[in-house]
């Protein structure tokens, strides 16, 4: 296999459309992996996507589960999930927290494709 792509989702209340949008062009990447040779699909929130786990709406939840119960791992910032008390829905979820540099980071280090949504 040859490439590992990042799906990093800022958007929040104001384009809920473009997150689950995000969120599912991950699936179906994950999904399709074997086939279009992907060794990694992530997705990361950051900004308005973690405040969305404030109280997430209806449809962001169907796709958190799918993820979840997919095995795509689903990644947010420690500080803003910390800060903002949001741990427990980030736990419903098994949203794996990381500082946001070390996310960016290794995604450089580690040659990953960055998709942004």
């Amino acid at each position: 296999m040859s490439g590992k792509i990042a799906v990093v989702i800022t958007s929040g209340w104001d384009q809920k459309d473009k997150v689950t949008a995000g969120m599912h062009v991950a699936k179906r990447i994950f999904d399709a992996k074997e086939e279009n040779q992907i060794d990694a699909v992530e997705v990361f929130l950051f900004m308005g996507a973690v405040k969305l786990l404030e109280s997430v709406p209806q449809e962001v939840d169907q796709v958190l589960t799918e993820l979840k119960e997919a095995g795509l791992i689903v990644g947010a910032c420690s500080n803003q999930v910390n800060n903002w008390n949001l741990t427990d829905p980030a736990n419903k979820y098994n949203i794996n927290l990381e500082f946001a540099r070390d996310a960016f980071s290794r995604y450089a280090r580690e040659g990953y494709t960055v998709l942004t949504f």
